[in-house]
């Protein structure tokens, strides 16, 4: 039974609606929701979508187009910048062992490490699959580009792979079908209950009893 109010985001970088609600809850998590125990979760979401036998929205055309008019919207509505890559949709997989190379190894700059590959990827339109690029990217945080290429090498231990299978295995043996996909847990009680999408965070709010400053709140915190 949890002594505390729960959320973990399982995410993978490539999504642009992962983008939004990370940077959402991270918002939150340093306001109004500060006593709520947050965790980020990487998974593969190219697996998520093979094991659960859905669909990327790109990928059917009425879908893809709504997709990109709807994250416009959201991101101005939030306060957020936003610039759809040219290098979409990449396989992430790399990156995503580099992300739990430093969760495990500099977990403290680990969600910095998150927001900068946000940014290098939706704002500054960044191929983030690229190993020269994430050395870049993350240096500044890391300690320099040794200390990036030495994380970049961890993130091909074995225990890193299995870590990111196991997330993604997790994921989709809970009910995940794509990103981001949130499970809550209230305060005393065990149940876990499972959104999906950047724009549930009202509704969590409401099976939390906490305060929603509503989706504007990135111009508000």
């Amino acid at each position: 039974m949890a002594a505390r109010h729960s959320i973990t985001c399982y995410f993978d970088v490539v999504s642009p609606y992962s983008y939004l609600g990370v940077l959402l809850l991270n918002k939150l998590k340093a306001g109004p929701w500060a006593n709520v125990d947050v965790e980020l979760k990487p998974f593969f979401l190219h697996g998520i979508m093979q094991g659960s036998g859905n669909k990327p929205p790109a990928t059917v055309a009425a879908k893809g187009a709504y997709m990109l008019d709807d994250l416009i919207i959201i991101s101005n509505m939030a306060g957020l910048p936003f610039k759809f890559p040219s290098h979409f949709p990449l396989m992430t997989v790399g990156t995503m062992r580099l992300l739990l190379a430093v969760q495990k190894h500099a977990s403290d700059k680990y969600v910095q490490c998150i927001e900068k590959l946000y940014d290098a990827y939706f704002l500054e339109d960044q191929n983030i699959s690229d190993p020269e690029v994430l050395i870049a990217a993350l240096a500044p945080i890391l300690g320099g580009a040794d200390k990036a290429q030495e994380m970049l090498k961890l993130s091909t231990d074995m225990e890193i792979k299995e870590a990111l299978t196991n997330n993604t295995n997790e994921a989709l043996k809970k009910g995940a079908f794509g990103a981001p996909t949130f499970f809550v847990e209230k305060a005393g009680s065990d149940e876990e209950m499972m959104f999906f999408g950047s724009d549930r965070f009202e509704v969590m709010a409401s099976v939390l009893e906490l305060p929603y400053p509503g989706i504007n709140m990135a111009s508000k915190l």
